[in-house]
């Protein structure tokens, strides 16, 4: 019995303890309540709210514009990107011939033809 009334006590404790607590953060939100009011109150005696309000919405306008102005470039270089993949894989699957300084070059494809170009640029320019 003696633990009952123990344990009993420490409970009762906690439940103040706990009302307590309960207590301090209720007058901690409502004082931050006051205080938002008193400032939003003091913001609209200085006349500032209205002009806060329209750069607000001006800013608002601005943002729109410039999410759908990304969104268009988004699609279009999409679209262009895909039509470069698109000749890419063209060219890749394409064996062609040509002549480079009188030199037949059969079966090139798009890299090999840039490492080619480049090694032939470097040698005329001496490097």
């Amino acid at each position: 019995m003696g633990q009952t009334q123990k344990l009993y006590q420490i409970l009762e404790k906690a439940h103040i303890e706990t009302k307590i607590a309960v207590e301090i953060q209720d007058w901690i939100v409502d004082t931050m309540e006051a205080q938002r009011e008193k400032t939003m109150v003091q913001f609209v005696d200085t006349k500032l709210l209205p002009m806060h309000l329209e750069m607000r919405n001006r800013f608002e306008a601005i943002d729109t514009k410039f999410e759908a102005m990304e969104t268009k470039f988004i699609a279009k270089f999409d679209a262009i990107d895909s039509r470069f993949d698109s000749i890419e894989k063209r060219l890749d699957a394409t064996n062609f011939s040509i002549r480079i300084l009188g030199v037949p070059i059969v079966g090139a494809t798009v890299g090999g033809l840039g490492v080619l170009v480049l090694e032939i640029y470097e040698r005329l320019m001496g490097f």
